[in-house]
């Protein structure tokens, strides 16, 4: 499974190179053998499956079509852009500009599957119908002080929508290579994105989602409306919508944070591993009116940043059961310096729900 985002494209006159089409946005690691699983920073392959390159994979399905696919990476830059600081600078020219409403539009109303699964629901009423005005102050706050750059340059328009996996993700922006959305001063490195989505509990490429090995609800895609319940054909269409109807949602994606535990004597975290079990003990006695089972297979550690911020996949037994108190979530990390010598340091996790998830995600 892919992650991937759909932008259509058009040439910027009749007369310009290219035809029309869509660009396709996707991590290219999930095909990568070469790459270390160790890294926190990068990711890798399926251990278990061979995973073909996107390129390779829509070529076995073109067939006699009038399709053609090529690699355009050279071509574009991918910017993602959202409001760090409320009220922020980043249209020049424009003054100081609220975020347009729709970058940080909640689902209007959430529509339920009996297995626990659910899809965001946006009601298409003329209160959210943005005018001509409006448009125009959206592009401006995205495309930021090189708007009129931007426009002029190359065959090639700047291609951009909003990023409604979660409130507040902002929009991610396509533009001709070389060319930037923001002033010097607002550019962030990519940890800060990774940082911003990890916060609202959006898991993103093959770190969060291993490829062949992930249930699209498992990681939180129909909440993010990555799913359509109701359109097919799509290899696995079969397994996903009957479980949508029939079967039930046992796990999901969690931003936690990971703290040194309590007199442990730590002031800094060490390099956090994608893939790390997640363990868990109870804090209340077994008896014999109220037995508690050996927790199976709590979870484990996905994405993470070095301020301790991660994703991680959790049964939901498990994190309903962490939220009241009952269970305490941790994790056991080797560092290079401590693997001859055996020791490992306990570190804890903290699980939390997102605000904008609905209310009743995250109970069994």
């Amino acid at each position: 499974m892919y992650d991937i985002f759909i932008y259509p494209y058009l040439p910027k006159s009749p007369t310009a190179t290219g035809d029309a089409g869509y660009i396709i946005e996707y991590d290219p690691r999930a095909a990568d053998e070469t790459i270390s699983s160790t890294s926190s920073s990068t990711s890798h392959s399926s251990a278990k499956y061979s995973t073909p390159s996107l390129l390779s994979l829509l070529k076995r399905y073109i067939l006699r079509s009038k399709v053609r696919v090529r690699d355009v990476t050279s071509e574009w830059d991918l910017w993602a852009v959202w409001n760090s600081r409320p009220g922020s600078y980043l249209s020049g020219g424009h003054g100081e500009q609220p975020v347009p409403r729709e970058l940080d539009q909640k689902p209007d109303t959430w529509r339920w599957g009996r297995s626990g699964a659910v899809e965001p629901v946006f009601l298409p009423t003329e209160t959210l119908k943005s005018s001509e005005e409006e448009e125009r102050h959206a592009r401006a706050w995205v495309l930021g002080e090189h708007d009129e750059t931007i426009e002029a340059s190359g065959d090639r328009k700047p291609l951009w929508l909003v990023d409604r996996r979660a409130p507040g993700m902002g929009a991610r922006v396509l533009l001709p290579k070389g060319l930037k959305p923001a002033r010097d001063e607002d550019v962030l490195p990519s940890s800060r994105y990774t940082l911003h989505r990890i916060l609202l509990g959006v898991p993103e490429g093959v770190e969060d989602m291993p490829a062949q090995e992930t249930f699209p609800m498992d990681a939180n895609m129909d909440m993010m409306g990555g799913i359509d319940f109701r359109k097919g054909c799509y290899v696995g269409q079969e397994l996903t919508v009957r479980t949508y109807h029939t079967g039930v949602i046992r796990k999901r994606v969690f931003p936690v944070q990971v703290l040194p535990s309590t007199g442990a004597g730590e002031t800094s975290l060490p390099i956090l591993t994608p893939q790390t079990p997640i363990h868990a003990a109870w804090t209340i006695q077994s008896t014999p009116e109220t037995p508690r089972p050996r927790p199976r297979g709590p979870g484990k550690l996905l994405s993470s940043t070095p301020e301790g911020y991660a994703l991680a996949l959790l049964r939901l037994e498990v994190f309903q059961a962490a939220e009241q108190g009952e269970m305490d979530l941790s994790i056991q990390n080797t560092n290079k310096g401590d693997e001859e010598s055996g020791e490992a340091s306990t570190l804890k996790v903290v699980a939390k729900r997102p605000e904008w998830w609905p209310a009743q995600l995250g109970d069994t």
